[in-house]
């Protein structure tokens, strides 16, 4: 992973190496296994990486009343910040809207524009999470 520079907002901006893209997916893939209830047969994972280059994962842990469903990538964010780590410069994707939001409001205090990677026809791309959030809320002040 490497600083590439500044976004429009003045948020430090990342780029990760195609290894380093290819290690969050096989991390969030394990991860898998432990969604709960349904012990790798459905559910969500999400895998993060942090400025020291630390990778932590997160699994879905449903609820029958979908409200208090925890998602893959608030547990991965939670699984860095219990390591002390809060400074996450990428993470898996793509997200739903609610995680969207969470990365974005992560982005705010960190002052790091997160990066999302994604798989599109076979290949790897990095978004940073500004381009996923057009009307932001609340908007960089």
């Amino acid at each position: 992973m490497k600083k590439i520079g500044k976004n429009k907002q003045s948020f430090d901006l990342y780029e990760l190496t195609e290894s380093e893209c290819k290690n969050l997916f096989a991390k969030q893939q394990a991860c898998l296994k432990n969604t709960y209830p349904h012990k790798g047969k459905g559910g969500y994972s999400s895998a993060v990486m942090t400025v020291l280059g630390h990778i932590y994962e997160g699994a879905s842990y449903e609820s029958d009343t979908q409200s208090l469903t925890m998602h893959g990538e608030a547990v991965a964010f939670t699984h860095a910040n219990l390591h002390g780590e809060s400074e996450v410069i990428a993470i898996t994707g793509p997200n739903c809207h609610i995680c969207k939001q969470l990365i974005w409001e992560s982005s705010l205090r960190s002052k790091i524009d997160i990066i999302v990677v994604i798989r599109e026809e076979g290949k790897i791309k990095q978004i940073p999470i500004s381009d996923l959030m057009p009307y932001p809320w609340p908007e960089i002040k």
